[in-house]
């Protein structure tokens, strides 16, 4: 295995964070304006930091 192997790809790590927090983002905005309660996986403090529209 060549050292060059082991080095992280930062570009593509941040790329992949990003992507994840535009889906969680979407996510809670969606579930905010429907109204749902829950959560996908369990992570209900993304639509509780979410602001809340009139």
């Amino acid at each position: 295995m060549s050292p060059a192997s082991n080095i992280i790809d930062f570009n593509l790590y941040r790329k992949r964070k990003q992507a994840q927090q535009i889906g969680r983002l979407m996510w809670a905005l969606y579930a905010q304006q429907s109204g749902l309660a829950a959560q996908p996986h369990g992570n209900t403090h993304i639509a509780s930091n979410a602001p809340r529209l009139a």
